[in-house]
């Protein structure tokens, strides 16, 4: 849906943080994943796919998410979906797209055939579908763990979509903790929506 610019309560702060050289932000917070990666075990499933899965599935409910830049107008997408770095079997990456879909069985085989799609690549981009807007870009370093996080990226006005980054997973105790990174455009999302879709991804893996 196209937003009416003129009558958006929010469009004062869109066209503040639009003109700023770097609207972007971000933060990192560890994520409480025990249960879920016993899950993953247990039942098959990958985990990394489960992450996708939820994280998608929490952006999906919050609006502030679902924003993006299309040309010279600002529209808020129905549903967001998935464009992925796959690791190819040379150890270089293409990016994927993943249509996202609240059936995890279809989404786990969706992944499944991007992964394997991607081992004998040739092109940085598997399809043209991931570079669409109503995306979230997914990156994930499980060598390493981290506490900050920051982004090669092209400074263009109508560069919009969230960049979620997970880490090396990190045993505290009885906890299993994984880092977690997302960076935002201050025109669409603010530390209040960012509660909002923390809070709600936690909820989401919790009771998976």
């Amino acid at each position: 849906m196209k937003i009416d610019l003129a009558n958006w309560p929010r469009n004062e702060h869109f066209e503040f943080y639009r003109c700023a050289q770097e609207p972007y932000w971000g933060i990192c917070v560890e994520l409480e994943v025990a249960k879920l990666y016993q899950q993953s075990k247990t039942k098959g499933f990958s985990f990394s796919a489960a992450l996708l899965f939820l994280a998608t599935k929490a952006a999906n409910r919050i609006e502030n998410m679902r924003y993006r830049i299309v040309g010279d107008e600002v529209y808020n997408f129905e549903t967001i979906h998935i464009s992925n770095v796959f690791l190819r079997e040379n150890k270089l990456f293409s990016f994927g797209f993943v249509e996202f879909t609240n059936n995890f069985e279809q989404h786990c085989r969706d992944y499944k055939n991007k992964t394997e799609q991607a081992l004998n690549a040739q092109q940085i981009l598997l399809d043209e579908d991931s570079a669409r807007p109503d995306t979230l870009h997914f990156s994930a370093l499980p060598w390493l763990g981290f506490s900050s996080m920051s982004h090669a990226r092209t400074f263009k006005a109508d560069e919009s979509c969230p960049k979620i980054s997970i880490g090396k997973l990190q045993k505290e105790g009885k906890s299993l903790n994984l880092p977690f990174s997302v960076h935002v455009h201050h025109g669409f999302v603010d530390g209040y929506h960012m509660g909002l879709y923390i809070e709600s991804l936690q909820g989401l893996i919790n009771e998976f």
